[in-house]
């Protein structure tokens, strides 16, 4: 409780409409300068085997990496002067005790409150970056396990140290968005009617539904955390922000400014897009094949629609349900949590807990995708065009 004295835990910052429209034409220059120099040079076709090293080796990068990409992962790794260890342990430790429920909320929430904002789901479709193989239901399902597993790296005890997992996965999240602002800049991206790609605003908003949002996911289904706790978690978010490139003036002071500035970006962003709808039902799709045989196509739109509300489920064409049908799924939901925080309050149990927690979350990513490792590589769409316009 001593670090709460410490945490202005009252203040919130006022997220106009006015400063966020601003966030929507500010990038990333760090990332984008990295980017950019590599492209000049035209190597580009070594990104994808300079990724592939870094996965496989966590410790370095391979020798034959350019020297604005080495500046850049030795600049991005620095934290914050405000990050603070022991809060970043105490969030990663609650993250390991209800990550089950958090990488839930991931699919359920998180993600389909994200396309609901059309100006940055419209980044999603352009890329194909979600769509590889004409919207197969494989690369999808890819897209969402290196979703899952950035989030896993870097939320796991360990994962924001030095050389962690979690620090050099969000590392290469960042790089990936420079490479996909430059890509679509060069194909006539219209940044007066949608915002910069990958903007400020959008970053974080998407960090924000990660994080804050997700408290309010597991509020619903009901776990509670202490001050305490709240404040631990939101300030792992915020030193991911600060790793990610969001702007200082970007990353919220507390948890109940980031849940006010997730609302704020979401009620500024939400409208109707067709490309969202696309987005909605490829998730949901991919959420009735790898949930079965426990949760029915029923199930799935019910805790959807508890989680997002009847406003931005019907924004993104999620079909009704009946009321009953959700009010069972909460109840359903909240029972198993409650047997969750009973058996927390015991050490015993609760190391118990922890341990099939990690092992959940294995299978989780399993099951989400094939693939053991994040693979962070181009689109095909870009890449196939970059090969393209780089011939000689």
């Amino acid at each position: 409780m001593e670090k709460l004295k410490n945490i202005n835990t009252a203040e919130t910052t006022d997220w106009t409409t006015e400063k966020l429209a601003a966030k929507r034409h500010v990038m990333d220059p760090l990332a984008d300068k990295t980017v950019a120099a590599i492209m000049a040079k035209k190597e580009v076709n070594t990104i994808n085997h300079l990724f592939e090293s870094i996965v496989l080796d966590q410790n370095k990068l391979p020798d034959d990496a350019p020297e604005e990409l080495r500046d850049f992962f030795k600049q991005s790794a620095i934290l914050p002067e405000w990050a603070d260890q022991d809060l970043i342990n105490m969030g990663q430790q609650i993250y390991l005790r209800h990550g089950i429920w958090i990488g839930i909320l991931l699919c359920y929430k998180s993600l389909p409150e994200c396309y609901a904002c059309a100006n940055g789901a419209e980044v999603l479709h352009r890329t194909a970056r979600l769509n590889e193989n004409h919207g197969s239901l494989k690369a999808f399902s890819r897209r969402i396990a290196e979703t899952a597993q950035f989030v896993v790296f870097s939320m796991s005890p360990d994962g924001l140290d030095p050389k962690g997992k979690g620090l050099i996965a969000t590392q290469k999240v960042r790089l990936i968005h420079a490479v996909i602002r430059y890509y679509l800049k060069e194909h006539n991206w219209d940044a007066e009617k949608y915002g910069e790609p990958i903007n400020q605003e959008d970053l974080a908003g998407t960090l924000m539904s990660f994080s804050a949002l997700v408290i309010e996911g597991l509020g619903i289904i009901g776990i509670e955390f202490e001050p305490v706790e709240l404040e631990a978690y939101i300030h792992c978010w915020r030193v991911i922000g600060h790793i990610v490139g969001l702007d200082d003036d970007m990353i919220p002071i507390n948890s109940a400014d980031a849940l006010k500035l997730g609302h704020s970006i979401l009620d500024k962003e939400k409208a109707p897009s067709e490309q969202a709808k696309a987005l909605t039902k490829a998730l949901r799709d991919f959420q009735n094949l790898k949930s079965k045989p426990i949760l029915g196509e029923d199930s799935n739109t019910a805790l959807m629609r508890l989680m997002m509300g009847d406003e931005v489920s019907d924004l993104l064409a999620v079909p009704s349900v009946s009321p009953e049908k959700i009010t069972k799924m909460k109840k359903r939901m909240t029972f198993l949590t409650k047997i969750g925080e009973v058996l927390d309050k015991s050490l015993v149990f609760s190391m118990v807990l922890q341990f099939f927690t990690k092992f959940g979350l294995l299978l989780l990513l399993r099951r989400m995708s094939n693939s053991s490792i994040i693979n962070f590589y181009l689109p095909k769409s870009l890449t196939q065009d970059w090969r393209a316009r780089n011939q000689p």
